[in-house]
């Protein structure tokens, strides 16, 4: 899966302590056996354990912008290995560790709650986890926290240090308490991500979820449907009490990276029938009334984003906007062929376009325009919020209208 990295700049050399890693990555993606692979994998995992504990964020930054723009084989090596070494910190105590992310939608007219949990709420979420989740072999340690996208570790390093912290409670069966006056401050959105942490230990070799255990009676094992199903449905009603006055969707628990990933593509579509709702409810008007302008957004000759501006009626001014990133291995999928002939100005991503009118017409938006031209990432230079395009393709400030007696909600 493709994670792209923040700055891809290309670089032509690499750094003196850039090189052997970058060198490591590159033999394993050209790995022609199992047993080469495992040669060259235990060796690149050996050499990030040092480099995380050292902070060394620039070098795994450098590396993985220069493998992104030359060998892309071995930048995916790279960014997989450094999101599982993480995310696993070994500890010794012949335990597996894993840096747990639990995520949940919500959109809600009102503020998403986020920040400290008390202590029974942490120990019932602990106990539903355990019990619909997690393996019969696993120790579960939450921390006290309900975080938002604002407040997770910006940096491997960070977050390899949350995981080591998270890690050491969870083998001593010891509480973790983060103070949460300490994070940054969480933006206000109608529809956002909200995320518990923790971390899990099981005895080496153990299966750490549900889905890979094996039945005991002898039938099929669960699968991941059947326990997200069992988390929504059981643990469904502690999660809406956290999170009064919220519409809330529960996914699957898993490591930090993958969680976060899943929880920010389920999010797009989530923010879209939130918007739907939203509009619908508090202008007092149906869904043909709504126009949605969907545009492409590039930055330095690749689409970052699209970015979805409604307006009511025949008005040309923009009510409200969501902005859906490309993730993963969405950045790069081939052109489509209808727009070959021209594709300097026509959007290229076929499949994410055709998805985003789907879900438009799905909740009853009608009107819908995609338009032709690519947009430069542009933003208010007041606030800073993104500008959405409107029919015309003009790039607008989303603004309730003054009458709506509504506060200012950011869509996303």
């Amino acid at each position: 899966m493709r994670r792209k990295p923040l700055n891809t700049t290309s670089r032509s050399k690499l750094s003196k302590y850039a090189k052997p890693l970058a060198n490591l990555a590159i033999n394993l993606a050209d790995s022609g056996s199992r047993l080469e692979r495992r040669f060259w994998k235990k060796r690149l995992f050996a050499a990030l354990t040092p480099m995380l504990e050292g902070r060394s964020e620039t070098t795994l930054n450098q590396t993985l912008e220069y493998l992104y723009n030359h060998h892309y084989r071995a930048y995916d090596q790279l960014a997989f290995a450094v999101e599982n070494t993480v995310e696993s910190p070994v500890l010794g105590k012949q335990q597996d560790l894993l840096l747990l992310a639990v995520p949940i939608l919500a959109w809600s007219t009102y503020n998403i709650p986020s920040g400290k949990i008390e202590e029974d709420v942490v120990n019932d979420f602990t106990k539903q986890l355990q019990k619909h989740v997690l393996s019969e072999h696993a120790h579960l340690v939450l921390t006290n926290v309900l975080f938002s996208p604002d407040q997770l570790p910006e940096s491997y390093t960070s977050a390899a240090e949350l995981a080591r912290q998270l890690g050491h409670a969870a083998l001593e069966r010891l509480t973790v308490r983060i103070d949460s006056e300490t994070l940054p401050a969480t933006q206000s959105f109608l529809s956002d991500v909200r995320y518990l942490l923790g971390a899990v230990a099981v005895p080496e070799g153990m299966p750490v979820f549900k889905w890979q255990e094996d039945n005991p009676a002898g039938g099929a094992m669960l699968s991941k449907e059947e326990v997200l199903e069992n988390w929504r449905t059981l643990g469904g009603r502690s999660v809406q009490k956290l999170m009064a006055g919220c519409n809330i969707q529960m996914l699957l628990p898993n490591g930090l990276y993958n969680a976060c990933r899943e929880a920010e593509k389920e999010a797009r579509a989530y923010s879209v029938r939130a918007s739907a709702a939203f509009l619908e409810n508090s202008l007092q008007v149906n869904p043909q009334q709504i126009k949605a302008s969907v545009g492409a957004f590039v930055d330095r000759g690749e689409i970052e984003e699209y970015r979805i501006g409604f307006s009511i009626d025949d008005s040309p001014e923009i009510v409200h906007g969501v902005v859906w990133p490309l993730i993963g291995e969405e950045y790069g999928n081939e052109p489509d062929p209808v727009y070959e002939k021209d594709i300097s100005s026509e959007p290229d991503n076929p499949v994410i376009r055709s998805t985003i009118e789907a879900l438009l017409k799905e909740v009853g938006i009608k009107h819908l325009k995609v338009l032709e031209e690519r947009f430069p990432l542009e933003y208010c230079e007041d606030c800073g919020s993104p500008l959405y395009p409107n029919p015309e393709g003009e790039l607008l400030h989303a603004e309730l209208p003054e009458d709506s007696q509504l506060p200012g909600i950011h869509l996303h």
